[in-house]
């Protein structure tokens, strides 16, 4: 997946200041399939079910109550495009911010990363974006195609770099990318109190 070049130093300095103040991360609740999906023999997952393709509108649900977990900290949407099985995906995906200081940040990623079935969450400790300090990537499933490891594994990323041809933010992880297109920051909200409640429902769904 290539981006055009979609640099706005508004979105990247609005990044790195609250990456200043606060422990940030990434995470997403769009997947390809119901499960783990298909190793690289295209053979399903040992001890999985035949994967179910997961439509846009279950995705959208998915992420819906993802972000009525999120409801203590700040998220932002953003674009993203990770490497899920393989393959190079764009998937929606929240900015969260630490922004009442809880310290509770990399837990939580990590629950929810689990509770969505996602391969991995980005956490970023405070003042690691522009003190080249490494953030971590880790593995929140025991997929056979996780290409970061087994449920816990963390792997350190370099340090992300800006304005780059293909994308806003780029940060790699063993040589691989992760990238963020911050012209389609978008602060999140639910629209209405109904949605919000809905989005709650959903989320008990995903228990």
């Amino acid at each position: 997946m290539n981006f055009k070049n979609l640099f706005t130093e508004s979105s990247i300095s609005r990044m790195i200041d609250h990456n200043n103040k606060h422990d940030i991360g990434f995470i997403s609740a769009f997947r390809d399939y119901d499960n783990c999906g298909y190793d690289e023999n295209g053979n399903p997952c040992p001890g999985e079910d035949t994967p179910v393709k997961l439509s846009k509108k279950d995705n959208i649900k998915a992420q819906a109550a993802l972000a009525s977990d999120l409801r203590d900290y700040g998220i932002t949407k953003v674009a993203g495009v990770y490497e899920e099985g393989g393959k190079s995906k764009k998937e929606n995906t929240y900015m969260v911010v630490d922004i009442k200081d809880k310290g509770t940040l990399k837990k939580d990623l990590m629950k929810l990363g689990v509770k969505y079935k996602q391969d991995s969450v980005l956490f970023i400790p405070k003042g690691a974006i522009q003190n080249s300090r490494d953030s971590v990537l880790i593995s929140t499933n025991n997929c056979c195609n996780n290409w970061i490891g087994k449920k816990g594994a963390i792997r350190k990323t370099s340090s992300g770099v800006f304005g780059k041809p293909n994308a806003d933010f780029e940060t790699r992880v063993h040589g691989r990318p992760f990238y963020l297109n911050l012209k389609e920051q978008v602060e999140f909200n639910f629209g209405s109190f109904s949605n919000a409640m809905l989005a709650s429902k959903w989320s008990n769904e995903f228990n």
